[in-house]
């Protein structure tokens, strides 16, 4: 049973996977965020074929399936952590980039997949000595892809742990490039991810678990009830990877064609932007008047009041660069998009607490948040009070407070 289990989610998994890859190759924008999450949902398949087909390789001889396992679930197990970081990477990018060096992070895998070929195409008499647990005698030249074969499997542990890292660093830096983009960023912030990580430290813990059970002859039963509980585990996770994966577009990359539209730097920190404005062809006098045209965007306009206000949109609105835009506001305005559009929120939501008998909820989605705890998180932190204390305050009379009656 434990073993039908097994193949039934992997099979599933296997089936998940290749529609997801499907759905990916087909659509033609955003192609490189498609094709990093196609290469992960590739190796997902790989790494499930031995699972799925576990009944058919019973008629098989057990040295042509190890050679299999070699060449498929071997390298397979060491690219899902890495991929998967490609795919995060490429999505926060304002440009699609892959990371750099690629190579380097996609090298175990290769490696893997070398020596996993080497052994499966060695002579019987040589790629047993890889497989037996018979304590012979081992040829000096063996020892050398033996140790290297040992060292990628127990490798797959920390490789994991140190992608989760990776992946949750990076996804910090990508939320403080929001605020260079979006005056509402809640939308846009890829929680999802942090969920994914968490199932797969959950994953990983149970992997873990299992590499000491299997080795305890004594343990089978507990083993195949706890392969079992993975394989299921190991499809919910690919399943919510897949769905939300399919459903992301690169937030950093603008969604209309727009000639004044450029991307933003991949670049943080005041000293990238100095040097990035310092080749910059924006003069103080045009600096000026777009820092006079973003004044009047906010104040007549009321641009503001769009919850789905970008730094594109405002571009288009007042007819500049959005480098120009993102240059003027750090070098004249001196605040970043985000803070520029939400402090004209909070004072026009102060003027309605204190002028209006309007809800707070009704004053958050008249002034532009999309969001209540959004608008109060932001409220708080500019004015050190909740909207509701902040209009509690303005009706005490003078000299009064809380605790007189």
């Amino acid at each position: 049973m434990d073993q039908i289990i097994t193949e039934l989610t992997s099979t599933a998994t296997i089936a998940i996977a290749v529609f997801g890859i499907a759905f990916c190759l087909m659509q033609t924008k955003y192609s490189r965020v498609n094709q990093s999450f196609a290469m992960f949902l590739g190796v997902v398949a790989l790494n499930n074929i031995p699972d799925a087909l576990a009944r058919i390789f019973e008629a098989v001889p057990d040295h042509i399936i190890q050679r299999g396992e070699l060449v498929i679930w071997f390298p397979s197990g060491l690219g899902l952590a890495p991929l998967f970081w490609v795919y995060v990477f490429t999505l926060t990018s304002p440009t699609q980039q892959r990371p750099t060096r690629l190579g380097l992070h996609l090298a175990p895998m290769g490696l893997a997949a070398l020596l996993g070929m080497i052994i499966a195409s060695a002579p019987p008499e040589v790629s047993t000595l890889f497989f037996s647990d018979d304590p012979a005698p081992i040829p000096d030249w063996a020892i050398a892809p033996i140790v290297v074969f040992g060292v990628l499997q127990l490798a797959v542990f920390p490789q994991i742990a140190i992608y989760l890292f990776l992946i949750v660093r990076r996804l910090m830096r990508y939320r403080v490039m929001l605020r260079d983009v979006y005056a509402s960023t809640e939308k846009h912030e890829l929680r999802w991810i942090y969920a994914i990580g968490g199932l797969g430290a959950v994953f990983w813990g149970i992997a873990v678990v299992i590499q000491f059970l299997v080795f305890d002859p004594g343990q089978t039963a507990t083993t195949q009830i706890i392969l079992g509980l993975a394989g299921i585990s190991g499809l919910a996770l690919v399943a919510i990877t897949t769905l939300w994966g399919l459903r992301q577009r690169p937030p950093l990359v603008p969604n209309f064609d727009d000639a004044n539209i450029e991307p933003i730097s991949d670049e943080q920190g005041p000293q990238k932007q100095s040097e990035k404005y310092e080749k910059s062809a924006l003069s103080a006098e045009a600096s000026a008047r777009i820092a006079r045209k973003l004044l009047a965007a906010m104040e007549q306009d009321r641009l503001h009041r769009d919850p789905n206000l970008s730094l594109w949109v405002l571009a288009r609105h007042i007819g500049a660069s959005s480098n120009y835009i993102s240059q003027t506001l750090s070098e004249v305005i001196g605040q970043s998009f985000f803070d520029f559009v939400n402090a004209y929120r909070i004072a026009e939501a102060k003027e309605l607490l204190a002028a209006t008998d309007e809800t707070v909820l009704a004053i958050t989605y008249e002034v532009g948040f999309n969001a209540r705890s959004s608008f109060y998180n932001a409220f708080k932190r500019v004015t050190g009070q909740t909207p509701t204390k902040y209009r509690q305050a303005l009706s005490q009379p003078v000299g009064m407070d809380d605790t007189t009656s």
